[in-house]
């Protein structure tokens, strides 16, 4: 038989805004690279019409993504249940107590 997996922990909860931020940094090099012919003036370079449906394609996604990414890197994390230690402390005294009255009992 197959042994049983062991669960898997909560992943980092900041790898989603750097997924987005990978995006929206490749969706910038992909506007530079159609903006780079426009600006030098490349006779092979796209037209006016191009660079403008560009720039509001890939820089808007870009800057949307970017955007995204730098709210989500910014939420605070989900704080990890630092208290618990402390109250399995806590109930692990109180059950020694009660079972040491018990035995006094």
């Amino acid at each position: 038989m197959s042994k049983p997996k062991a669960p898997k922990g909560p992943i980092n909860p900041r790898t989603r805004a750097n997924v987005y931020a990978l995006a929206a940094l490749y969706l910038a090099y992909l506007f530079y690279q159609v903006a780079k012919p426009y600006l030098t003036r490349d006779p092979y370079g796209p037209t006016a019409f191009q660079f403008t449906l560009a720039a509001v394609v890939l820089g808007g996604g870009a800057a949307a993504l970017g955007l995204l990414a730098w709210k989500m890197f910014k939420v605070p994390l989900p704080e990890e249940e630092a208290s618990l230690p402390e109250e399995a402390e806590e109930e692990a005294i109180s059950l020694l107590e009660e079972a040491g009255e018990d035995e006094e009992d």
